[in-house]
């Protein structure tokens, strides 16, 4: 019974260390700093109103920090297209290949140049039966079972493949219809694909830096709400923290500090706080260093 209550205990214990204590980590996740959707600022660094002048300056360091998280990335599509005039006589076979067309490609972001294919890929053989003007067969590869295309003055534009469409032209100049019983059909091969790009990453400009930082003395609620919290300085040179100290909420011996990184999540007004602190001003600034270069 005692080793069941012990083990009981030890558990509480465990549970108390890991899931009620803030957590001690340099390692801090980008989402603090920004929306990682958008790549916006989502954090806004507080120093003491009344600390030493070195503390704002490494205050104003950690801006640094938060533009080079300031990114987002988006997965980029490309769209290949292309087309080409070709011309066909009746059953003769005909390929359709990508690579014998001047192709471009364009991508979601807006970016665009030309495409080569290094090889024939995709290709495609028709086969047009052109002995019926009003019912135009097309067989495609192998199979046996044709297109028809009804009344194809009409009817113009033709699915091939996912990859292929072909647009009918007139072959047969002012006389009625498109071509004449058995002779040639004459048509635009067009070329669409979509295929995967890759993830591109976006660089957000902070066109107002200085809006990042402020002063404790100077910082709101509604504010506070809206942000994740960087804590530059003490208990003695920034308020906040000292009341981090005194509810218990920040576990650092901050009088004897080397210099450390306190990650509090749900520290402040529901939002996730960072303590960048040392013994003295010296010591917080080379936390604020370990911090920038994370």
């Amino acid at each position: 019974m005692k080793r069941k209550l012990s083990v009981i205990i030890i558990s509480i214990l465990v549970f108390q260390f890991f899931f009620i204590y803030p957590v001690l980590s340099v390692n801090v996740p980008r989402s603090f700093f920004v929306n990682t959707t958008n790549g916006q600022p989502q954090s806004l660094i507080v120093v003491g109103r009344n600390a030493a002048s070195m503390d704002f300056i490494s205050g104003n360091l950690i801006i640094t920090k938060i533009q080079s998280e300031a990114y987002f990335e988006r997965f980029v599509f490309v769209t290949i297209t292309g087309s080409r005039i070709m011309e066909a006589s009746n059953d003769q076979l005909i390929a359709l290949d990508p690579s014998t067309i001047n192709l471009t490609w364009s991508d979601n972001a807006g970016n665009t140049g030309t495409f080569t294919y290094g090889q024939s890929i995709l290709v495609t053989n028709l086969r047009f039966i052109t002995t019926d003007t009003n019912n135009l067969k097309i067989y495609i590869a192998q199979s046996q079972n044709p297109i028809n295309i009804l009344n194809p003055e009409l009817n113009r534009n033709v699915t091939i493949t996912p990859d292929f469409s072909i647009e009918l032209l007139d072959n047969n100049g002012n006389l009625p219809g498109l071509y004449n019983p058995g002779g040639n059909v004459r048509f635009n091969t067009i070329f669409r694909k979509e295929q995967p790009g890759s993830f591109q990453q976006v660089k957000v400009n902070i066109w107002e830096p200085q809006k990042l930082i402020t002063t404790d003395q100077a910082l709101t609620e509604n504010v506070a709400r809206n942000n994740n919290l960087i804590l530059v300085g003490g208990p003695v040179a920034n308020r906040l923290v000292a009341g981090l100290v005194q509810r218990g909420q920040s576990r650092v011996d901050w009088y004897t500090s080397p210099g450390d990184i306190e990650y509090i999540p749900n520290g402040l007004y529901g939002r996730d706080v960072i303590i960048v602190a040392g013994a003295d001003r010296e010591k917080t600034r080379a936390a604020v260093l370990k911090l920038i270069s994370s």
